[in-house]
Order: C-alpha cells, then sequence, then structure tokens
C-alpha cells in the first residue's frame, strides 16, 4: 500500500512539473501520447542551418525622417555611398516690396548625432539644385524616385565634422546667385495665386540633393529639419528684416528618400542583383551579411528538418531555439541591434509572413552580450510553435526560409551592419537547439 502510494505521489509531482514548465516556455505542451506512454526519455540535439543572403531591389529608405549621407568602408560588400534628396515648398511669402534689399540665402539643417566613420575625418557637403521636382512612387518594400533627373551646379556647400553624442542645429550660407535667382522668382510671381505659384516653383526647384566630397563618414540629418531661408531688408528710419522660408513638403507620399549604393561590390556579392538570388554562407566565406540600408538581409534555410520530420513519429519537441552568431568587429557597439524580427520569405525571397508563436505574437531574436567575452555576442529566437506546426502538416518545404531584419518589416531606419557566422564555423557558429521528449510507441 505504502509502495502504490508512493509511486502515486511520484506520477503527481513529475505531471505537475511538466505543467509549470510548459507555462515557462514557448510550445511545452503535454499532449495525450506522453501521458499515456508508460516511458520516455529527454535529449538536446544541435542541428545545423544554412545561412544565406539576399538583396531586395529596391529598399524603402524614407519614411524614417533620415537624410543619411557620405561614404564608409563595409567589411565584404566594400564602400557604401548615400546621396539625400529632398522637395521643398514655395516661399513662405511672396510679396516683395520696391524697397526691400537682399541680404543672403541660407541653409539650416539638424545633425542626429547619427554616424559612422572616423570622427576625425571632416567632410564636404554639397548642396545640389534638381532641375525636374521629385516624384514618389510605393510599392511593398519599395520607396523610390520615379522620375531621372539631372542636377544643376552646386548652390552651395559646407565641411562638417560629425561630434560623438551630440546633436548640433547647423546654419551656413548658400550662394548668392541661387538667393537673387529666387529673389527674381518671388517678383515674377508677386500675387499670383497659390497653386499658380506652387506648380511654377516646381519648374525652378524641384528639390535639392545633398552630396559629399572626399568622405570617410557616413552622417545621418534629420531631414524634417531643413530649411532655406531667404534674408532680406527693407531700409527705412530703422532696418526692418524679412525672412522667407522653403520647408520639406510632405506631398506624393513623402518629402525625402535616399540613394544608396555599393561601388566595388566583391565576388560573390556582385552577383546579388535581382531579389531572387542568393549566396550561400558555403560561397560566402562562411557567413552571410545584414545590411538593410543597401538592401542586403540573411535568410535562414533549415536544412534538418527532413530528418527531425522522420523522428517526430517517435518524438516530440517541447523546445527550439534558434542561435544567430555575429561575426566579431563586423557590428558598431555604440548601435547594436536588440532585437531582430523574422519573417517567413519563399523560394524567390518574397515575403509569406511572420514568424509567431502560439499567441500569434511575432517571434523575435533577442539580443545576449557577455560583458566579459566581446566574442560571446549572439540572439536567440524560439522556433518551437513555428518547427512544430511544419512538422504537423507532414510536409517540409525545402525553400522555405526565414529572413532576419532590425525591424517589424524590411524598411531600415539605421545603416545598421553585420556579419552573422554560418554553420561551418569552429566556434560561435550558427545553429539550431532542439529538446526532444521521446516515448516508447509500444506504450501509445
Amino acid at each position: 500500500m505504502n509502495n502504490r502510494l508512493i509511486t502515486l505521489v511520484t506520477a503527481i509531482a513529475m505531471l505537475a512539473s511538466l505543467v509549470l514548465t510548459s507555462c515557462g516556455g514557448e510550445d511545452f505542451r503535454i499532449e495525450s501520447s506522453f501521458i499515456n506512454s508508460g516511458s520516455y526519455a529527454e535529449s538536446t540535439n544541435i542541428t545545423p542551418v544554412q545561412l544565406s543572403t539576399f538583396r531586395l531591389d529596391s529598399v524603402r529608405t524614407s519614411g524614417y525622417n533620415k537624410a543619411w549621407v557620405g561614404r564608409h568602408t563595409k567589411p565584404i560588400i566594400g564602400d557604401v555611398c548615400s546621396e539625400a534628396l529632398v522637395r521643398l515648398t514655395a516661399p513662405s511669402s511672396m510679396a516683395w516690396s520696391q524697397k526691400e534689399k537682399y541680404d543672403s540665402i541660407t541653409i539650416e539643417i539638424n545633425h542626429t548625432g547619427e554616424y559612422q566613420g572616423d570622427t576625425m575625418k571632416a567632410m564636404t557637403i554639397n548642396v545640389h539644385r534638381l532641375a525636374q521636382p521629385l516624384r514618389f512612387a510605393e510599392r511593398e518594400n519599395a520607396f523610390y524616385n520615379v522620375r531621372t533627373f539631372r542636377d544643376s551646379s552646386s548652390i552651395g556647400s559646407f565641411r562638417f565634422r560629425p561630434r560623438p553624442h551630440s546633436r548640433p542645429h547647423l546654419r551656413y550660407r548658400l550662394d548668392d546667385s541661387f538667393g537673387r535667382e529666387l529673389v527674381k522668382f518671388i517678383k515674377d510671381n508677386n500675387y499670383k495665386e497659390s497653386g499658380y505659384v506652387a506648380n511654377n516653383f516646381d519648374k525652378f526647384l524641384g528639390g535639392i540633393k545633398l552630396t559629399y566630397d572626399d568622405a570617410q563618414n557616413l552622417l545621418a540629418f534629420d531631414a524634417s529639419s531643413i530649411v532655406i531661408t531667404l534674408h532680406s531688408h527693407i531700409p527705412l528710419m530703422e532696418k526692418v528684416k524679412n525672412t522667407r522660408t522653403l520647408s520639406v513638403s510632405n506631398e506624393y507620399l513623402g518629402f525625402q528618400y535616399n540613394s544608396v549604393w555599393t561601388e566595388n561590390t566583391v565576388k560573390p556579392y556582385d552577383e546579388l542583383t535581382e531579389r531572387y538570388k542568393q549566396v550561400t554562407e558555403d560561397r560566402g566565406g562562411k557567413h552571410s551579411v545584414q545590411f538593410e540600408g543597401l538592401g542586403y538581409y540573411t535568410r535562414v534555410n533549415l536544412s534538418s528538418l527532413e530528418s527531425v520530420m522522420s523522428e517526430s513519429s517517435y518524438a516530440h519537441i517541447v523546445k527550439a531555439t534558434l542561435y544567430i552568431y555575429p561575426e566579431q568587429g563586423s557590428y558598431d557597439k555604440r548601435n547594436f541591434p536588440s532585437l531582430l524580427y523574422m519573417q517567413v520569405v519563399n523560394k524567390g525571397n518574397v515575403v509569406q509572413g511572420d514568424v509567431v508563436d502560439s499567441r500569434g505574437q511575432r517571434v523575435v531574436g533577442l539580443l545576449h552580450y557577455n560583458i566579459y567575452d566581446e566574442k560571446d555576442v549572439y540572439y536567440t529566437a524560439d522556433l518551437t510553435y513555428y518547427l512544430n506546426k511544419v512538422l504537423a502538416s507532414g510536409y517540409v518545404d525545402k525553400d522555405e526560409g526565414i529572413a532576419l531584419m532590425w525591424n517589424a518589416g524590411m524598411m531600415p531606419s539605421d545603416y545598421n551592419f553585420m556579419v552573422f557566422n554560418g554553420h561551418s564555423k569552429n566556434k560561435y557558429y550558427s545553429y539550431l537547439k532542439l529538446y526532444y521528449y521521446y516515448y516508447d510507441k509500444e506504450d501509445r
């Protein structure tokens, strides 16, 4: 009797332990197969994953209010270059008195404090006048100018040296020739209707483009802060100062975008000219590249799922954790992304939806940073529900993968760069860790 009581108490304790464990994990479920089984064993298995790099044909670079200007060398892909294009409104006032005199014209812009490169190096930023108005179009994962345009000559330039942890308000004088042209435009359109003025202003100034000279920095500016101000005065008994502003326009689905490209991408990454193409870690130096500013994304293929499915008839995955290890030296320690979002993609790298958990919430990769070992930096993501859902379907699609991103969607707000170690690295490699319950089929 005592032995039976002890056995019963032990069984209840084990069952309670499993229930409590299930509350803390993603998909720790006790199925009837476990309860009906008289015996089971626990096992942990490390399985490889295959990383690859793909590139979107166009990338949303606006909508986050950051104008990136400059050049910075990145590992593997070479020099990344960016120019910012901005559309401005017509002058705030179209009245010009007969005695009014022109003084100067200036541009104002705020630096966000973000930069990549050497803060000891100053760079020259040029302000170009666009001869045609910027027209924007939008489609999934893209936001870009739909017209080709030509620049006129530069209307001004300034030297700027980034200062870490500061957000200076910058103000520089532009060329007087441009200022006097603006005065003539105001005089010619004096007392005209606002719609007529706006149309003519597009022809006068389609927008401005910020470019760089000999840059070793990639700088972020607050796009909405850009203002061009025309200064004048009326020489009465006391000098009366006037200002007219050209500020950022929010028409046409946005006011600004960044033109980003790389100048010396090396093989095999130079093959990534279309979205469906991929460079696997086997061909790409045993790693993958993540740089959303240029449209480079890392794709994770769970190459071991077929073998996992063969075991699923007598084993149940109670925990599946994906480990992604960045390569040391490939990331900026000052601006380390804390999360990795994940989306399911098909063979052509088209997004099929978010990777979700059992509650329908997005699965994210959490950052783990060992302050005592800078090499021990990695992300972990719980794929338990995702894997069990795939296995329950009875079919593993070899062409399905998981795309990594630092934002909830393929829309980069920052130019974070990182290289992820593939599964073939000797240490600090990416892998999938599976925790099984094996049970005896004869007991079911």
